[in-house]
């Protein structure tokens, strides 16, 4: 058996543990049949109710015509749906469904359910710890995201042709 070192060990452990967390029986199967842009769209879309396709594609980070295939994709799902601006045929404006709604409101009741379950094992002590370590963490994670990635600069890919 190979040697672990013990962050490995500590990562091995972590994900023994919450496996069955990513098993499509723990949730509704609706969220699976969504990539993370798609899921990232419809939750940004639900909190505004209504938004432009510009909005779209810098809150997901991806060019104008790759949120068009988002929302493309979404709009076949029936999930939500595109409108043209009465005064201005050029803006375009997406909005949920009510089977949209329904979804996403799905999806947040399961995971809802998990945390509920969670925080009710926890002592009030606890709560406020573990919610000052999340936002540590993520106050971490984000600020190594961002040292990364300057503002305004462009992600170039090579594509190697052959």
């Amino acid at each position: 058996m190979k040697e672990t070192s013990p962050i490995e060990e500590f990562i091995f452990n972590f994900v023994d543990k919450f496996k069955p967390l990513f098993f499509p029986e723990k949730w509704k199967n609706s969220f699976l049949d969504y990539s993370k842009n798609e899921i990232f769209v419809l939750i940004y879309v639900y909190r505004k109710g209504s938004v432009n396709m510009s909005e779209i594609a810098e809150y997901i980070d991806v060019p104008l015509n790759t949120a068009t295939g988002i929302i493309g994709r979404l709009e076949k799902k029936g999930v939500v749906i595109r409108q043209r601006d009465t005064e201005d045929k050029r803006v375009v404006t997406v909005s949920m469904t009510p089977e949209g709604m329904q979804v996403l409101r799905d999806e947040l009741n399961s995971i809802s359910f998990y945390y509920n379950h969670l925080m009710d094992s926890l002592s009030e002590e606890e709560k406020i710890l573990l919610l000052k370590i999340l936002s540590k963490l993520m106050d971490a994670v984000t600020m190594d995201l961002s040292e990364r990635t300057k503002p305004g600069e462009k992600k170039i890919r090579k594509i190697t042709i052959e």
